[in-house]
C-alpha cells in the first residue's frame, strides 16, 4: 500500500494532542466511519460541531484518515498489517492503537461500501467448458467437435453466467485474442 507524502505527513500530525485534542480525535473517528459506511451528506455541520475554530485542520485530518482506511481496506490489511505499515512510515504513538482498532472494527463495512460504490466493470471469475461431438446435423453426417463454454461474470455482488457454443477454430481465435489482450496490457504496464 502506498499513500501520498502529504497524507502520511497529515497522519503524523494527528498524533500531536496539542494540535488535535483527544476528544476531538475520537469524534473524528466516529464521523469518518459514518461517512464511509453510511454515506452521510451533511458534512459541514458535523465538522463544525467537532471543532469550529480549526475546521481546515479537521477537514485535513478527516481526509487523511479516510484515505488510510479506504486504502487499507482495498489491500485487505488486518490490524497488525496496518500497524506495521504506519510504523514503517514513522507514524507511531498512542493514537495509532485507537486508529487501528477503529479500522479493524469497521473493516467489513468499509469493504462492503467500496464494493457498492463506483462503476466497476464486470469481470470474469470462472470458466467451465465441455467438449461435445456432433455426429449428425439434419440428414448429413458430420464429425465436428464443439465446445460449450460457460463464463461466470461478477458485477458488484451479482454473478451472472454467459453460455455459448463454439467450434475448435472459434475457440482458438478466442484464445488468441485473449492472449493478445494480455500482451497488450503487459506492454502498457511496462511503460
Amino acid at each position: 500500500m502506498e499513500l501520498a507524502k502529504g497524507i502520511t505527513d497529515g497522519l503524523a500530525n494527528i498524533q500531536n494532542s496539542n494540535v488535535l485534542p483527544e476528544e476531538t480525535f475520537l469524534q473524528l473517528l466516529d464521523i469518518i466511519m459514518l461517512y464511509i459506511s453510511r454515506n452521510i451528506n451533511n458534512g459541514k455541520t458535523a465538522i463544525a460541531a467537532v471543532h469550529s475554530s480549526k475546521s481546515d485542520l479537521i477537514k485535513a485530518a478527516i481526509a487523511n484518515i479516510s484515505c488510510l482506511f479506504v486504502e487499507a481496506a482495498r489491500h485487505d490489511y488486518d490490524e497488525e498489517s496496518l500497524k506495521h505499515f504506519l510504523y514503517n512510515e514513522h507514524i507511531n504513538g498512542q493514537r495509532i492503537e485507537m486508529l487501528c482498532n477503529t479500522y479493524t472494527n469497521n473493516k467489513q463495512n468499509i469493504q462492503t461500501r467500496l464494493e457498492l460504490m463506483g462503476n466497476n466493470l464486470p469481470h470474469i471469475v470462472d470458466i467451465d467448458w465441455r467438449l461435445h461431438h456432433c455426429l449428425k446435423i439434419s440428414t448429413r453426417f458430420t464429425n465436428i467437435p464443439t465446445y460449450n463454454i460457460r463464463m461466470s461474470i461478477k458485477n458488484g455482488n451479482q454473478v451472472r453466467h454467459v453460455i455459448f457454443t463454439c467450434t475448435i477454430q472459434q475457440l482458438q481465435e478466442l484464445v488468441y485474442k485473449l492472449k493478445d489482450i494480455v500482451r497488450h496490457i503487459e506492454k502498457m504496464s511496462h511503460i
